[in-house]
Parts: C-alpha cells; sequence; structure tokens
C-alpha cells in the first residue's frame, strides 16, 4: 500500500477564525498567504500552506464540551530550539497547559483559543530505532504517560550549561511516583 510522501497541513474550523488564525500566526511566526472573511492559509516553512483556518457560520455552541483535537505534534531538532519556542511564547503570554517527559519524547503542550492542542516536543533518543525500543520497554508499558516536568526549570537548567542527557533523562522514580498518584 503507498504510504504519504510527507505531513503537509492541518485544517481548522473556527466560529472565531480571525482570533485563532492569529493565535497560529504569533505562535508559530506564520507568513499568511491567504486572508479572507472565509479561509486564512499560512506556512512557516516552504510549504505553500501549513495552516488552513475556515470560518464557521453562526455563534459558537456553548455547552462546555472540549475540542474533538487532541492536539497537532510539532518536533523540534533540539532543546536549545524548544526553550527558545517555550520563552517565545511565554513573552507572547501563551504558557504550556503542561509539560511531561514522556520517555520517548520531552513535550510542551499549549492550547489555542479554541480549546485545540498544540504539542512541540524533541525525542529524547538519537535515532526512531531507539526511541521505537522504548516504547516496547516494560517500564514504557507499564506507564505510557510519564510525568509532569516543570518548563521553567528545564529553561534554567539549559541557560546553567546542564548536559542536555541529564536535563532530558527519564526519571523512573518520578515515573512510577506518578503512577501512584493516578491510583
Amino acid at each position: 500500500m503507498p504510504r504519504p510522501l510527507r505531513f503537509a497541513h492541518v485544517v481548522i474550523q473556527s466560529y472565531d477564525m480571525p482570533r485563532l488564525a492569529a493565535w497560529y500566526r504569533d505562535v508559530f511566526d506564520l507568513d499568511i498567504l491567504v486572508a479572507s472573511p472565509r479561509v486564512t492559509f499560512g506556512t512557516y516553512d516552504d510549504e505553500h500552506h501549513r495552516f488552513g483556518f475556515v470560518q464557521l457560520a453562526g455563534e459558537a455552541p456553548n455547552d462546555g464540551r472540549p475540542s474533538p483535537l487532541k492536539h497537532v505534534a510539532f518536533a523540534y531538532a533540539g532543546l536549545d530550539d524548544l526553550v527558545a519556542q517555550y520563552r517565545k511564547l511565554k513573552a507572547q503570554g501563551h504558557l504550556p497547559a503542561e509539560c511531561v517527559n514522556h520517555g520517548p519524547t520531552l513535550s510542551f503542550y499549549y492550547q489555542d483559543p479554541d480549546g485545540n492542542g498544540v504539542e512541540f516536543f524533541i525525542d529524547r533518543f538519537a535515532t526512531m530505532e531507539e526511541s521505537k525500543a522504548y516504547m516496547l520497554s516494560e517500564p514504557f508499558q507499564k506507564n505510557l504517560f510519564g510525568y509532569f516536568i516543570d518548563p521553567e526549570k528545564i529553561a534554567e537548567q539549559f541557560d546553567a550549561g546542564v548536559a542536555h542527557d541529564e536535563i532530558l533523562a527519564f526519571d523512573q522514580k518520578a515515573s512510577e511516583e506518578f503512577m501512584r498518584s493516578r491510583t
């Protein structure tokens, strides 16, 4: 069966499309290629568009249901990029909803104005084979989530010159404490 060449874009509908498009423009430093009352397209690289935003008709329902989109994830090359993105967003008033050392990744999760999740992460392992092997390991199978981390502590350690491997290390004790707190 053929596989796609690459992931190209995501299109998100909103009852307040201009507000949503502005958030993504700021968070991703998007170049807006099309902006109309009905649709906006933007990109952050050489792809013709990475994001599309569509205006929904009418008023947003006020039923308290969360967005059906859990999250879309974006990988960064290294800890320096993840920390730089965290600081940029913090300066803009956007703080992560949660930050997690999942084992295979170190992830910072945000919510857009409509409640859709956006994950920025780095891989903890040098290769996908190592990541996949970790995901098959007994410790990961016992705790598929990982544990919460403090992004400020990560940034402070980064500034202090703590070795990246040490910052990214998976704390098995924290993982076990997290699992005990959930039972």
